[in-house]
């Protein structure tokens, strides 16, 4: 029977050698890959072609043999030891570098070292990691033998840009500093002297300038410096009442006693206005600058100011009108009317309280008033019975929890409605429609409809006048008139389609604001309280959980709050 071994040759490769004895079990090529794969070199590459030729010459010196004679031996070199090599790729962006790892075949494994000299030869310079290099040797070592692995061994790194020069306020704004004003050792607060409060002295530092800066430098692997955007710097706006600082020339200082106020890029210092109550004793007040009344505004009285209106009382009947914020300590009251009437149109009410800010308006209750607001509304107790315009948000409640109560009245909003509970029990109504920037959009879109009329008429004039002309004898004029027909109808056509992509932007933006806009309720929406939107009205019938009220495919709905 032919003897089949394995040999190692001088080359430290590996021979088979066959020694034929003609007679028993015919050796294969099955057989000699059982032998291979029970054998200590199973790893090595195997060249196939000389399992081929061994077997082929076997079978042809057993041929002539009688049984039991032996013949000639054979040898070929079958297995060959192959280290692991690896090639260097570098992404196009040459933001990163991959080891691509073949793995040893019964030859020496890769190393962290031999990773790293090949990815210098390879042009990549900086962003190894030695953690890398050693994770892609090891799992190379673990994996079977004439696998390939690839794995990252550098990274760049992206440049990091500079930082915008900003502007930091040093100071708080009137209402801020009246609604968190600093507590007395014993805890309590006194709000008394209002200009104590919230004025700023000659002196005090107001703004000052946090300086741009350059960014960091990145750099691909192959060491290319990446360069970052240096910030852009930004000019500190010296407002009435201000100056730069003689000591620092990024810090903006107050030039005079008065009500701080926060302008873009800085601040100004408003002339301030102080006295205790506003009365029959005082008489009405309209100041150029910003007026401060420790206590309350009487009756029937009006305070006009371009600036800021902080008041340490309460509002009671009385106008109030402010270029700024209106801060109120207490609260806003008028005259009782009778709302509930279901002949009575709400819009027709006149207020006894009328309250109009440019600014924001806080106080801590409000009934029966008339309020108007560029900016947004924080009443932090109850809001009832009010006829309230709103250009920003109208929260009800603390300063971080819509809490609150709103009841009755009507809200001409354009943002969003908070507060804890909303409507009353006993049924009070409570109107709220988000309707003026709805009603501008639509004047937008009328607008749209005319001039897309106005072309559409032009353009079917000069394609009739284009097929008549194009009737009429060929001749250098009428081509002439051909062509400027053309090119007229072709411009008001490219309007045309200005037009319409006008149009479809502006539905856009209108169903994306109807969407938007919302009342939520985070503790109880009771009955009667009705939401309008364009033409969509919904009122609720029942009492509700926490919900919001809000526009969806076509209809307002009703949807409950999970917490």
């Amino acid at each position: 029977m032919t003897k089949a071994s394995l040999l190692e040759n001088n080359g430290n490769d590996i021979d088979l050698l066959l020694e034929p004895v003609k007679g028993g079990d015919a050796i294969d090529e099955k057989f000699i890959r059982s032998l291979i794969a029970s054998s200590e070199y199973n790893d090595c590459f195997v060249e196939e072609a000389n399992i081929k030729n061994a077997i082929a010459e076997l079978n042809s010196v057993l041929k002539p043999l009688q049984n039991g004679q032996p013949g000639r031996e054979i040898r070929y070199q079958l297995l060959t030891r192959k280290d692991a090599t690896v090639n260097i790729s570098i992404n196009q962006d040459e933001m990163s570098a991959e080891a691509e790892i073949t793995t040893a075949m019964g030859g020496a494994p890769i190393t962290a070292q031999a990773i790293l000299d090949e990815a210098r030869r390879n042009g990549v310079k900086k962003g190894f990691s030695k953690e890398s290099l050693i994770k892609a040797a090891k799992m190379a070592a673990r994996a079977e033998s004439g696998v390939t692995v690839k794995v990252a061994i550098a990274q760049g790194k992206e440049p990091i840009n500079g930082r915008d020069a900003r502007i930091k306020l040093l100071v708080q704004s009137a209402q801020e500093r009246i609604l968190r004003p600093k507590e007395r050792e014993d805890g309590t607060v006194d709000m008394r002297d209002l200009g104590a409060i919230i004025c700023v002295k000659e002196g005090d530092p107001l703004a000052k300038k946090i300086p741009a800066t350059l960014g960091k430098k990145g750099f691909t692997v192959t060491a290319k410096p990446l360069e970052p955007v240096p910030g852009e710097d930004v000019h500190i706006a010296v407002g009435n009442g201000t100056a730069i600082s003689p000591k620092n020339a990024d810090v903006l200082i107050s030039t005079k006693v008065g009500l701080p106020k926060i302008i873009e890029n800085g601040m100004e210092v408003d002339e301030v206005y102080q006295t205790k109550n506003v009365d029959v004793s005082t008489g009405h007040i309209d100041f150029q600058g910003s007026v401060l009344i420790d206590g309350d505004v009487g009756e029937g009285m009006k305070v006009v100011a371009s600036g800021e209106i902080t008041i340490g009382g309460f509002v009671e009947s009385a106008i109030l009108e402010a270029g700024g914020d209106i801060t109120i300590s207490s609260g806003i009251i008028g005259k009782k009317q009778d709302l509930e009437s279901a002949e009575s149109d709400i819009n027709q009410f006149n207020m006894t309280a009328n309250v109009q800010a440019q600014g924001n308006i806080f106080a801590k209750y409000c009934q029966y008033a008339d309020i108007t607001c560029s900016g947004n509304i924080r009443i932090e107790n109850q809001l009832m019975h009010s006829l309230i315009t709103v250009g920003g948000t109208l929260w009800v409640g603390t300063e971080d929890a819509a809490n609150g109560k709103l009841i009755g009245g009507l809200i001409n909003a354009s943002s969003s409605i908070h507060a804890g509970i909303v409507g009353a029990t006993a049924g009070s109504k409570t109107l709220i429609n988000f309707d003026a920037h709805i009603a501008s959009l639509s004047a937008r879109l009328d607008d749209i409809e005319q001039r897309i009329a106005v072309e559409d008429e032009k353009t079917k004039e000069l394609q009739a006048a284009k097929n008549k002309i194009k009737q009429l004898p060929p001749s250098p004029k009428t081509k002439a008139v051909l062509q400027k027909v053309v090119t007229t109808y072709q411009f008001h056509a490219k309007r045309m389609g200005e037009i319409l992509s006008e149009r479809e932007q502006t539905e856009k933006e209108m169903l994306q604001y109807m969407m938007s806009v919302y009342i939520e309720a985070t503790e109880k929406l009771y009955q009667r309280v009705e939401m309008k939107i364009g033409d969509f009205v919904e009122r609720t019938k029942r009492e509700y959980p926490a919900s919001k009220m809000i526009y969806k495919e076509r209809k307002v709905i009703i949807d409950p709050i999970i917490n």
